[in-house]
């Protein structure tokens, strides 16, 4: 004869990684106030998607901040529009050219563009190749873009921003 024995016992609950809800709790907040959640959508500005080129320079643009002895950025603006070119040492006396690099050095500049005609605001864009002459009095400075310069978002290649013109400083 086989007898079978058949036993049900009760499964003990572990509360330890259970989420706990407001009527379980008594409190309406983020049930780990450590990490902050967010619930709603984001609001992304538009991305450029198109080349543009501008011209810096003539009507319609000035120059706040100009270039002197004991400075080292020579700066131009159009509306939103701010064109900087940052040296790593004054400009000496004379005419002086300046490839377009990442980082400032004594034969190299960083060029900068923020809001750039034709690109959504708000997008700051960075030289990536090109040259500048520099034509220095020690009082007056004048820089001309050799050709052309393309910029570039810090983190993509496309689209570019292509500019030409002068900067100058009287």
């Amino acid at each position: 004869m086989a007898v079978l024995l058949t036993f049900a016992c009760k499964k003990k609950k572990d509360e330890t990684i259970a989420p706990q809800y407001k009527a379980d709790t008594g409190t309406g907040g983020n049930p780990d106030p450590n990490n902050i959640t967010t619930t709603g959508t984001t609001t992304f500005a538009p991305v450029p998607t198109e080349n543009s080129s501008f011209y810096v320079g003539g009507a319609g643009w000035s120059n706040p901040s100009c270039i002197t002895t004991n400075s080292l950025y020579l700066k131009a603006n159009n509306g939103a529009t701010e064109v900087t070119v940052t040296f790593a040492f004054p400009p000496s006396v004379g005419t002086t050219t300046y490839q377009v690099a990442s980082n400032v050095g004594a034969q190299t500049c960083v060029f900068t563009v923020l809001n750039a005609p034709g690109q959504p605001a708000d997008i700051m864009w960075y030289g990536r190749s090109g040259a500048i002459q520099v034509v220095s009095t020690g009082t007056t400075v004048n820089a001309s873009i050799i050709g052309s310069i393309r910029c570039e978002q810090s983190n993509f290649k496309f689209p570019a921003v292509t500019a030409t013109g002068v900067l100058g400083c009287n």
